[in-house]
Order: structure tokens, then sequence, then C-alpha cells
């Protein structure tokens, strides 16, 4: 008995070293990318809020253990630096991302 509790534990527990070294490297591709790459290449723009995206999800699932809250927080952050892109982002629409990422937040905890 004892031995397969011992099994599970060790297949539930979650191993952060891998995640924390990819976080890294791609903290470091994005540094990268913001230092080297010339703004007005093809692509340059929508690959850097993708690697943007792909960086601020796994920190933040990282600080918060909880890949969800990550996801959210990531995708909020993403829409308003592309509102700051476009021209359009203010204080109004942060506030109201803000509200709306509270909103899924309370959503997808009381389910």
């Amino acid at each position: 008995m004892k031995k397969h509790f011992r099994k599970e534990q060790i297949l539930k527990r979650k191993n952060f070293l891998p995640t924390l070294l990819l976080t890294i490297l791609l903290w470091i591709f994005f540094a990268g990318l913001v230092y080297f790459a010339d703004p007005q290449t093809f692509g340059a723009v929508p690959l850097f809020f993708l690697l943007l995206f792909i960086t601020l999800l796994f920190t933040f699932s990282l600080l918060f253990a909880n890949s969800r809250r990550g996801l959210v927080i990531s995708l909020s952050l993403i829409l308003f630096f592309i509102l700051l892109f476009l021209g359009v982002g203010n204080i109004l629409n942060l506030i109201l991302i803000l509200a709306i990422m509270v909103c899924v937040e309370l959503y997808f905890s009381t389910r």
C-alpha cells in the first residue's frame, strides 16, 4: 500500500526545473529579438507578440503554479500591448481588460 502511494505521489509531482530553464531561455530569446531585430522587417512585430505571449505564459504559470491563471494573465497583457501598439491603449481599456480577466478567473475558479 505504501509503495503504491509513493509511486502515485512521484507521478503527481511536478518537475519545475525544465520549465524554469525553458522560461529563462525564452526570456533570452525575447531580449535578443528586442535588441537585434529591426521592427521594420517582415514578421518582426507578430513574432514579437508571439514570443512575448509564450514567455509571459510560462513565467506567470511558474509564478502562480497554475497554468490557467498564467494563460488568463498572459492573454490580457498581450491584448493590452496590442492595443498600445495600435494606438488605442489607454487606462480605460486597461481597466476593462482587468475586469474581464477577473470575471473569467472567478468563473473558472467557482466551476
